[in-house]
């Protein structure tokens, strides 16, 4: 009897021994598997699975929570490590930031890591010289991580946004500083600060502007007048324009271009505004209507004038008739050509001597 109870009492040892071996494989395997695996997650609440839900009624969970702790410890000193051993070796890093996942709940806890990069500018306006009144656009281009904030200081001082200015923000990170009309008052250096939570980058550009002219449109003082010439002659127009700032000045004859600065046309202005249109041995095709146009940034004045060239008419000029004179022997033979000689032809004495050598005869000696 008593060694069948001995016998019974060294089974019952054996058994218990053998169940709590196994109990401690089982719950070292499960610890394992504890480690290795990551938390699934669905609508917020944590899915386990059988092996998990066996280690909760083993060992509470208290010590499931524990493990997990154990096991976020090991990932904070491996992180140190590496960090001291890039610190070592002089390799820069980025910022990083660990943040527990909101969706965990209180065995086990997620870590996120977020990295920042610093805001660098790719692409930067160059200095701008622009006249008053006229539209401005600065655009460039910045980098970082997150997006950083953009702000623009005129000389030192903080611009805002109005409605002259705008700050247009695209895609990409290109941005535009807008200047809708420039004023005098927005002359200066303007620099851009880009910033974000791993730090800030700058750029200036400077800003000139240039003040606007009083301008005023064309008028005319006096206008071109309607010319006639011959063919051969010398054409003129004239007029005199007033303008600020001096007008580009257009000829049309018959709304047609002319082009002067030719051997024949030529076009001549000085500093008071006189304008003389020169066409040199005018010819039938220069005939028509001429139109003078003065352009500036202000307006347009236009006048008109006609030219006509006409042809000289050459009529033959009868040759004067000669007087034929024929010898007489009347005293009024004086009168010719040359005038009446009244002495002469009055005078009996000097009749008869010219009749005489006219006629060759001589008084006798012998009557």
């Amino acid at each position: 009897m008593y060694n069948k109870q001995a016998s019974i009492n060294s089974m019952q040892k054996t058994s218990d021994q053998e169940i709590r071996g196994t109990k401690e494989a089982l719950i070292q395997d499960l610890e394992k598997k504890l480690r290795c695996k990551d938390n699934l997650l669905q609508n917020g609440n944590q899915r386990l699975t059988y092996e998990e839900r066996m280690a909760r009624r083993l060992l509470g969970p208290v010590n499931a929570a524990s493990v997990l702790e154990a096991q976020s410890e090991d990932n904070m000193q491996n992180a140190q490590q590496q960090n001291a051993e890039n610190i070592r070796l002089q390799v820069p890093t980025t910022h990083v930031r660990s943040r527990p996942s909101s969706r965990g709940d209180e065995r086990g806890h997620d870590s996120i890591q977020e990295k920042f990069f610093q805001p660098r500018f790719t692409q930067v306006p160059e200095d701008v010289i622009i006249e008053e009144g006229r539209f401005c656009r600065l655009d460039f281009k910045v980098s970082g991580l997150p997006t950083p904030d953009v702000m623009w200081y005129q000389n030192g001082r903080m611009v805002h946004q109005d409605q002259f200015h705008k700050m247009i923000v695209s895609e990409k990170g290109f941005h535009s500083f807008i200047f809708e009309a420039v004023k005098s008052s927005d002359a200066g250096t303007y620099e851009c600060v880009a910033v974000n939570r791993a730090g800030e980058a700058s750029f200036a550009v400077k800003v000139e502007v240039i003040a606007k002219e009083h301008h005023t449109p064309p008028t005319f003082i006096f206008k071109p007048q309607s010319k006639k010439v011959f063919e051969g002659d010398t054409a003129r127009l004239e007029c005199q324009i007033s303008a600020i700032p001096t007008p580009r000045i257009y000829w049309k004859r018959n709304n047609e271009m002319v082009q002067y600065n030719t051997d024949r046309i030529s076009l001549l202005h000085d500093n008071t505004g006189r304008i003389c249109l020169l066409i040199h041995n005018a010819n039938k095709k220069d005939a028509g209507w001429y139109t003078v146009s003065a352009v500036n940034g202000a307006g347009v004045a236009t006048c008109h004038a006609r030219l006509e060239v006409a042809t000289h008419v050459n009529k033959p000029i009868p040759a004067p008739k000669q007087l034929r004179v024929r010898p007489t022997f009347s005293k009024y033979l004086a009168l010719n050509g040359r005038g009446l000689d009244v002495k002469q032809a009055f005078s009996p004495e000097g009749e008869f001597q010219r009749l005489a050598e006219q006629s060759g005869l001589y008084e006798s000696d012998e009557l």
